[in-house]
């Protein structure tokens, strides 16, 4: 049997208005996350952000408040590490990112970062339309974004491109914006899109990003976004052209199973939809069903 795993809350919505992401935690929480999967609830790590102000040095959303609970949220990660648990991020948001993956990186030096994501989250505080840090969660961990941010670690960056597996996301032929996007994405990143994934196998694909470097501690951040907008609606940006519930489980299972996995973040479930309770339920039911049985 592997370590056991700690909940950390991180409710974080990045717009700082308090919209449904900010209650996912409680949401999950209430569907049975922690009972389904064996995990402590050692309550939230860091607080909702207040501020729906942009930055105008940053270009972020909520800049200085994000930076605090960020640090709170990597204090927390950390020190779950070297209690000789693993920690399981819940979202909130993929704002989470940077404090989440700092906490490891300062505890225990390099790591891998599986994302598996409708979006990759490469946009900066110039480029993001909307200012949110859930734009930027990627740009962000490999080193480019708000100093304030990317210095978490102490080291930048706090994740290497070539460290990075991206999971999922939709090709540039869906929007010309997603092709924007995509093209900030550091070419050192792996990267295999929802199309590709599903002709390659979810499986074999998880399969071998979970053997390219094997021994090195990695992170598997899961965006609830990854799945298509016709099967789970409850996220902040639903698209089309995502994976199906059996295809992301696919996905997750050996990922979940790997040796070298040391913590796991969830993201995106939108609290404020009409449904968000069946959502929530689903969301559960997905995870237990690719989470490893005790051994």
């Amino acid at each position: 049997m592997g370590p056991p795993w700690t909940l950390l809350g991180a409710p974080l919505d990045s717009s700082g208005a308090g919209r449904g992401e900010q209650r996912a935690p409680a949401a999950l929480r209430a569907a049975g996350l922690p009972d389904r999967l064996g995990l402590r609830d050692a309550g939230n790590a860091c607080g909702p952000l207040r501020d729906p102000r942009r930055d105008p040095g940053s270009g972020v959303i909520a800049a200085a408040q994000l930076a605090g609970e960020s640090r709170a949220l990597r204090d927390a990660v950390a020190a779950t590490l070297a209690r000789g648990e693993r920690p399981f991020v819940l979202g909130g948001d993929c704002s989470l990112m940077p404090g989440a993956l700092a906490g490891v990186r300062a505890h225990g030096g390099p790591l891998r970062l599986w994302m598996v994501d409708g979006h990759p989250d490469a946009l900066d505080g110039a480029t993001s339309p909307t200012g949110e840090a859930a734009d930027m969660g990627l740009a962000v961990v490999c080193g480019r974004g708000a100093p304030a941010l990317t210095g978490l670690a102490g080291t930048v960056p706090i994740v290497a491109p070539a460290d990075v597996a991206l999971l999922g996301h939709r090709p540039a032929s869906l929007a010309p914006e997603v092709a924007a996007e995509l093209a900030l994405v550091p070419e050192a990143v792996a990267q295999v899109t929802a199309p590709a994934l599903r002709r390659r196998g979810a499986a074999a694909v998880a399969g071998h990003v979970a053997r390219a470097g094997a021994g090195t501690p990695a992170w598997l951040h899961l965006d609830l976004d990854v799945l298509d907008g016709g099967v789970f609606e409850a996220v902040s940006y639903p698209q089309p052209e995502g994976l199906g519930l059996g295809e992301l489980r696919d996905l997750l299972r050996p990922l979940l199973a790997a040796p070298e996995l040391v913590g796991v973040s969830l993201a995106d479930l939108d609290a404020g939809h009409p449904r968000a309770g069946a959502y929530a339920a689903l969301a559960v039911e997905l995870l237990a069903s690719a989470w490893p049985p005790a051994r």
